[in-house]
């Protein structure tokens, strides 16, 4: 875990409304490891995500149209 200086820690809810789910999948993709691109901690028995690493599963997980137009 390589946190930035200023990187955000984001509760389960903060991220899962940064990435437009629910925080429940989020809850779901933990107990599977069903994402393992989407790293998560835990300190003091609470989760958090890194802010960072969030915006870079979200950008890595977006599909651009241009790729999915069929012919």
């Amino acid at each position: 875990m390589q946190i930035v200086e200023h990187d955000k820690e984001l509760t389960t809810r903060q991220a899962a409304t940064l990435l437009s789910l629910s925080p429940m999948t989020l809850k779901k993709w933990r107990c599977t490891a069903e994402h393992p691109g989407l790293p998560w901690y835990k300190r003091f028995g609470k989760v958090f995500y890194l802010e960072s690493e969030v915006l870079s599963f979200k950008d890595q997980s977006t599909a651009s149209s241009q790729k999915d137009v069929f012919i």
